[in-house]
């Protein structure tokens, strides 16, 4: 086995827009979509006022885009708390691609999620990831409290189900949501991390990798907005204020790509990042397309019989090896012993030639390093002439 030369083309972004969405207040709703319950109340967005079983949503009319990063922050208030739990059951952030009228469940579905079918048949919506502000512990769903945030996702629509999956939860949240007082929430999306920030706290409460690209367009775009529900519990759920910004960050890592090729029903289960089954090697005019999942080493390869120079251009995609996260040039970590290539960054796309082939893998550690590691690399491969 031999290392081959090969010459990668890397998308950077590093540009950050200005505010597209900015509300000081909700005086006017002119660019919202008002779903459910929701309505204005002094100058706030009630998602649900203090009443049992309600559910609401509010949605900024045009798509933002969300692929590629971006920053956004908001104030809450929770008052009039009663019923089961001395109030419940909280609200969320939400990111979708359903529809400006979309409207989940009521309850612990937290107007995002499919109802408890005990009693409703409600679909949720689907392609959504959500920011959860859980203010009631529901034991059927194993909470950890009446006070967590959480992120849930309700993705390909097969997959609709109650509870939704968590992805990621706080277990000691150092603010207390429903006591009535004003708070700050922060959430950034720097791909692949998610972040959840509360009251200028400089370190996150909750971060974790999240897969964006299964609920944005083409485009990297999606709906942003807010829901809400109660059930028997209840309290206001009130937005003061929200600005959101699409953010381009320069960085290692590029930005998973929304011209997928593969279906995204083949990611694996119980990762947070899509992570393909198995390779897709794709012949195109003058090379291939590679798809190439981070668990398999040497996972994927081109014919090279002849051991020419092979040209990657339009590398991009997020690879995860525990809190580890790059782009396919590699996060600049020093490798360790055992990694495929010692000489090349941890995480970065390397290639080597054997039996006539030109392989493909990320450059971690040999045999089980491979198992637990989430993503996938996609770029084009041609050898020079």
């Amino acid at each position: 086995m031999r290392a081959a030369t090969i010459a990668v083309c890397f998308l950077s972004l590093s540009r950050q827009e200005t505010a597209a969405i900015r509300f000081d207040d909700f005086a006017s709703t002119q660019t919202l979509q008002l779903m459910g319950d929701a309505s204005i109340k002094d100058k706030a967005l009630r998602l649900t006022g203090a009443r049992n079983n309600r559910s609401g949503a509010a949605w900024a009319v045009e798509k933002q885009t969300v692929g590629s990063g971006f920053d956004t922050t908001f104030q809450f208030k929770l008052t009039k708390q009663g019923g089961l739990g001395n109030g419940a059951d909280g609200f969320a952030f939400v990111v979708q691609n359903s529809g400006t009228r979309a409207l989940g469940g009521r309850g612990s579905a937290g107007g995002f999620a499919v109802e408890d079918p005990t009693y409703s048949r409600n679909k949720g919506i689907p392609w959504s990831i959500a920011v959860f502000f859980d203010t009631f512990q529901n034991e059927d769903e194993n909470d950890p409290s009446d006070n967590y945030v959480t992120f849930r996702t309700h993705g390909r629509p097969a997959e609709m189900r109650w509870p939704p999956e968590r992805l990621a939860l706080t277990l000691n949240l150092p603010v207390e949501l429903k006591d009535g007082r004003t708070h700050t929430a922060r959430i950034r999306f720097r791909p692949p991390m998610l972040s959840v920030y509360v009251d200028g706290m400089s370190k996150p409460v909750l971060e974790a990798a999240v897969d964006f690209s299964i609920v944005t367009d083409r485009q990297g775009a999606a709906w942003v907005g807010f829901t809400a529900s109660t059930g028997g519990g209840y309290e206001n759920h009130d937005i003061l204020n929200w600005s959101f910004t699409s953010e381009n960050v320069a960085t290692s890592m590029s930005v998973i790509s929304s011209e997928i090729t593969f279906l995204m029903s083949e990611c694996l289960p119980d990762r947070s990042l899509c992570t393909p089954e198995r390779a897709l090697v794709e012949p195109r005019e003058g090379g291939f397309h590679v798809v190439l999942p981070a668990h398999l080493e040497w996972g994927a390869s081109i014919p090279n019989p002849e051991g020419r120079p092979v040209i990657i251009e339009n590398a991009h995609g997020i690879v995860c090896r525990a809190k580890n996260c790059s782009g396919p040039e590699g996060s600049g970590e020093a490798p360790g012993d055992g990694f495929l290539m010692p000489g090349l960054p941890a995480g970065a796309l390397i290639m080597t030639d054997r039996e006539g082939r030109a392989w493909f893998s990320v450059n971690g550690r040999g045999g089980t390093g491979f198992k637990a590691s989430e993503g996938f690399y996609e770029f084009d491969a041609s050898l020079r002439k």
